[in-house]
């Protein structure tokens, strides 16, 4: 396993070396390329999903809705190299910028059929399963290695509970949760401190009820557009300011379209890697087994990455611009906290005994 992951590291931090020295990616363009096709295979497997089935292994669709060289899709890479790389009868072809479709249509897309495997926060899934919004919820925990507990779905019964109830309402198999230590933060392209700085404001959020909350619970006025129509949207203007990671704020040069990067630390996310169930199913036990360790090497590489990165990261983007305001700068965080709680709870009284629930499992997990 250490072997194989030595190799996976080794190939996708080329693709980490390229964001991080600012390699832009319009994620409108229109000359999208499959991660099937990479630079330097290693021998044995195949160099794209015709030779695959010349081979005889099962072709599996992948759609992921950032770039190939973004954060987000070095994470998928790690997950799509694992599995061409360790089955002989697997083989995930990979499309990157939305080819296939965006955040929430890649997941109704796979609920459908018309594409395998793809990813997305619990908040898509919210759609079919309302609860599952719980675990996408802003300040739902502000200590990065509290991620880890919330994954553990061995001690968390309440997160296992819920993924059994929305796969059986889906009909997408969930074959793993990964979070991140990179916290979403505040973009804009004039400096804010308070909520009051923020009134008034468009501001780009997710398009799901808990992320449009988020901003307008810190004083802005929410604005949903898909990912893929973001940076048009900054840049015409249409609105001034968004939220996002470290990596991803890297990966798509922020700087060229926002001024100032707010350390609000609101959302960690989590990412559901999902596949479409019957496909799941026609699986063999050990092919099953295969795609849910590669959802732990993808875990293991953020993580390791983000580690490594998350202070160049922010150098980045100093070096190119970009303004960093934190607590000590006089960003007032416990009234960005105060406001979006306040708001959450109005909105989602019904989740009140799970948002207790969760808060207890966190704080006494060490014990359990």
């Amino acid at each position: 396993m250490k072997k194989t992951l030595a190799l996976l590291l080794a190939l996708v931090m080329v693709f980490a070396l390229a964001a991080c020295g600012g390699t832009t990616d319009d994620p409108q363009t229109d000359e999208t390329t499959p991660a099937s096709e990479p630079a330097d295979v290693p021998e044995g497997v195949p160099a794209n999903a015709d030779e695959a089935k010349e081979m005889g292994r099962k072709v599996l669709i992948l759609n992921q809705h950032n770039s190939r060289e973004s954060s987000n899709g070095q994470f998928t890479q790690a997950f799509v190299d694992y599995v061409n790389q360790n089955s002989d009868t697997l083989y995930v072809d990979a499309y990157y910028n939305g080819e296939l479709g965006g955040i929430q249509e890649a997941l109704e897309n796979a609920i459908m059929g018309t594409i395998d495997i793809g990813e997305c926060m619990f908040a898509q899934f919210a759609s079919f399963y309302e609860p599952m919004e719980v675990w996408s919820m802003p300040y739902l925990y502000t200590d990065p290695d509290d991620g880890a507990k919330i994954v553990d779905l061995e001690k968390n019964t309440l997160l296992a509970d819920m993924i059994a109830e929305c796969e059986e309402v889906t009909g997408v198999k969930m074959l793993g949760v990964i979070y991140t230590n990179d916290a979403r933060q505040l973009t804009c392209n004039f400096p804010v401190y308070t909520p009051d700085d923020l009134a008034g404001a468009k501001i780009r959020s997710m398009t799901n009820p808990a992320y449009t909350m988020c901003i307008e619970g810190m004083g802005g006025t929410p604005v949903p557009i898909d990912w893929t129509e973001t940076i048009s949207a900054l840049t015409t203007g249409t609105v001034v300011g968004e939220e996002n990671p470290y990596a991803t704020l890297v990966s798509y040069q922020m700087w060229d379209c926002q001024d100032y990067i707010m350390e609000t630390n609101h959302m960690f996310d989590f990412v559901v890697n999902y596949m479409n169930m019957s496909e799941w199913e026609s699986l063999t036990a050990e092919e099953q087994q295969l795609l849910q360790d590669a959802c732990d090497a993808e875990q293991e590489f953020k993580i390791e990455m983000l580690t490594e990165q998350l202070a160049e990261y922010k150098a980045t983007c100093e070096e190119n611009g970009m303004t960093i305001i934190t607590e000590e700068d006089g960003l007032d965080l416990d009234a960005f906290k105060a406001g979006v709680d306040a708001l959450k709870n109005e909105r989602y009284p019904q989740y009140s005994e799970y948002f207790a629930w969760i808060d207890d499992y966190v704080a006494n997990y060490d014990a359990a």
